[in-house]
This record gives C-alpha cells, structure tokens and sequence, in this order.
C-alpha cells in the first residue's frame, strides 16, 4: 500500500500542473465607423440619441456585408444573386406537393402579390416553376416547382443551410436567439415607421 502511495506520489510530482484559469477573451472591437458617425451626430444636435445611431448603423453595415457574402456565396454555386427567387424555391421545396398559391407564396414571404408575380414569372421563364389552374377554383392558381426547379433546389436548399450557420459561427444558442428577438423588434419599429416633421 505505502508502495502505490508513493508511486502516485510520483506520477504526480512528473506530470505537468493543470489549471482550470483560462485566458481572458480579447475584447470585442466594436465597428469605429459607427462609433465615430454617432459621436458626430451627438456633437451637431443635442437631442440626438448616440447608442441609436450607432446601433441602426451597425444594422445597417451588417446586412451589407451579409448581402455581399450571400452574393459571393451564390457565386461559388453558379447562380443567381437574387435573394427572393431562392426564398420562394425554398417555401416551395418544403412545401406539401412542392407547390402552393400565389396568395400563400406571398403570405409566407411577406411581399406583395405584384412582388410574387415578378419572382415566379422569371422562375417560369427558367423552366424552374410553372403556374397550375386549380380544378376545383377557378380563381386559384398554384405554383409548383418542375423537375428542373426541384433538381435546382436540392442543391441550392442545403447550402443556403449552410450558408447561415456560417453567418452565425461563433454564437451561443442564448446569443442567437436573443440577436433574432432584438433584430424582429427593429422591424417591428420600422414597418410602424411614419416621418415626423423636425419643425
């Protein structure tokens, strides 16, 4: 017993201290352009919100270069830059039968009819999607996608996947879904958005 007591002893004594200390994050370097712009607007008007500013530049330079690396993303598959075709491939893609209306496209988008009309009618002319009368109304018609546009979004539905993890590398789930809860109450804040005369 004293023998394997002493022989732990040992081992102990050659092996490399652990410590639990891990060394201190490097400090998040905030974007200075906004900083600087913010700090401009706060020294011109005295009633003028800094953090605000700063804030909704950060936004807005934030989906700048999101944009941009979604373009160089697309680049690299070969295809179209335009976001709202692959949004509308994609509720298609996941949608029961691959097809819904035109009123149902436009409610999962968001957008108007007139904006949906825009998007399927470059689709169709791609052979990606064709417009179907309904059987049962008239007034309905449903988009689906074609064998073609199914083929397309099974390439390009996973690597959009992809594409948006990558956006969020880095983030903690807590991290995400609170940048997802504060970014939908900026958007809120703009679709109430109605200008004010400064006089």
């Amino acid at each position: 017993m004293l023998h394997l007591a002493a022989t732990a002893r040992q081992r102990s004594l050659e092996e490399p201290l652990l410590t639990t200390q891990e060394p201190p994050p490097e400090p998040i370097k905030f974007n200075t352009y906004a900083a600087r712009a913010a700090k401009v607007y706060a020294n011109a008007y005295d009633w003028a919100d800094p953090s605000a500013i700063e804030a909704v530049i950060s936004v807005n330079l934030t989906n700048s270069a999101q944009v941009a690396a979604m373009g160089r993303h697309c680049d690299s598959l070969g295809v179209s830059r335009t976001i709202g075709r692959h949004q509308l491939l994609r509720i298609l893609y996941f949608a029961p039968e691959h097809r819904l209306t035109q009123v149902e496209v436009a409610g999962e988008m968001q957008v108007t009819s007139a904006n949906v009309t825009f998007l399927v009618d470059g689709l169709e002319k791609d052979d990606l999607v064709r417009r179907v009368p309904s059987l049962t109304d008239r007034r309905t018609v449903y988009v689906e996608l074609t064998e073609a546009g199914l083929a397309f979004a099974d390439r390009i539905v996973p690597s959009l996947a992809t594409y948006m993890a990558a956006m969020m590398e880095g983030f903690t789930e807590a991290e995400k879904k609170q940048l997802s809860y504060l970014l939908d109450r900026v958007r809120r804040n703009a679709e109430r958005f109605a200008p004010r005369s400064l006089d």
